[in-house]
Order: C-alpha cells, then structure tokens, then sequence
C-alpha cells in the first residue's frame, strides 16, 4: 500500500508545476524559433515519460526501503518549496509573461540567487525523487534525458534574456550558477 500511495504522490504532485507554468505554452510558442519550439516541447514531454516510469516502479515495488524512501520524500518536498518560492517570485500565478515580454526586474534573491534557473533545478529534483525510490537504471538514463533537455531550455531562455536585459543581465551571470547550485 505505501508504494501505490508514494507513486501517486510523487506523480500528483507535478500538477501544480503544469497548472502554473510561468508561461502559457500555446500563447508563447509563436514567439518561438522553430528550435526552441522542438525543445519547448520536448521537455514537459521527457517530464512526463521519466516521471511515469517512475511512479510506475515506485507502485510496484513490494516494499519502499526507509533509506531511500525517507530521501525521496524529502527530495520531493524541497523540489516543492524550492519551485513555490521561485514560482511566487516570477509573479502572482495569473501572470503568464509571452516570452518575448522582459522582466519587470532581475531577481537575484531566494530561489534566483541560488540559480538562475530555478524553476528547472525544481523540475531536476522532483524527478529525481521517484527515481531514487525504485533505484532502477533506467530511470537514470530517462532522468539524464531530461536534464539534458531542461539545459537546453535554459540555455535558450538566457539567450532571450541577455537580449532583453543586457549587462546587468551578464552581470548576473557571473555571479549565480545557471543550474547547478555552485557548479553550472
């Protein structure tokens, strides 16, 4: 019983990373090249894939061991906050900026002082967390995928920023890690 209700949890829970995207995918993909239309695309579509697979495995093991289920909670419910805090930053959750629309400033607290991709590292960890539970490679390899996905993204998200903000921007830059907090 408590794998099925881990797995559920771990798979419920991304609703509200979907529900409350910082931006509306069908009003902004026009505002896309057709490259980052291809990535823009292909990541909620890896989240999806690695995180089912997940929770799959996840509801059908026998039993969750205490170690790695005691840390994929844990893992799950910061990827929560952290995404929340992030999210709330960006702006009140109506607002869905196009993306060619620049920030009405350069965040460089809380989440965004840590990476300049929060929302994304938030996306790492949550996915990261069923993985840990059911501990099968293959999900390692879904879960690479998505990374490499979400990097892409990020890379083309900053692109766009450094357009709109400039120095400041670059400024930023150089001081907080694009993904990784203190490595990249």
């Amino acid at each position: 019983m408590i794998p099925i209700a881990l797995g559920a949890i771990f798979g419920v829970g991304w609703i509200p990373f979907f529900a409350f995207r910082a931006e509306a995918m069908t009003a902004a993909l026009p505002h896309y090249s057709a490259r980052e239309r291809l990535w823009v695309r292909a990541a909620p579509l890896l989240v999806a894939v690695h995180v089912t697979l997940a929770c799959a495995a996840v509801s059908v093991m026998p039993q969750v061991p205490r170690l790695r289920g005691g840390l994929g909670i844990a893992l799950y419910a910061a990827a929560q906050i952290f995404w929340w805090r992030a999210r709330l930053q960006i702006g009140p959750l109506r607002h869905r900026p196009l993306p060619d629309e620049a920030p009405s400033g350069l965040r460089r607290d809380g989440p965004f002082g840590l990476v300049r991709n929060p929302l994304y590292l938030a996306y790492l960890m949550a996915a990261a967390a069923p993985a840990i539970v059911a501990a099968r490679p293959p999900l390692a390899l879904t879960w690479l995928a998505l990374f490499a996905a979400l990097a892409v993204r990020a890379a083309q998200e900053e692109r766009r920023l450094h357009a709109q903000l400039g120095a400041a921007y670059a400024a930023y830059c150089r001081q907080v890690k694009r993904l990784i907090p203190f490595v990249w």
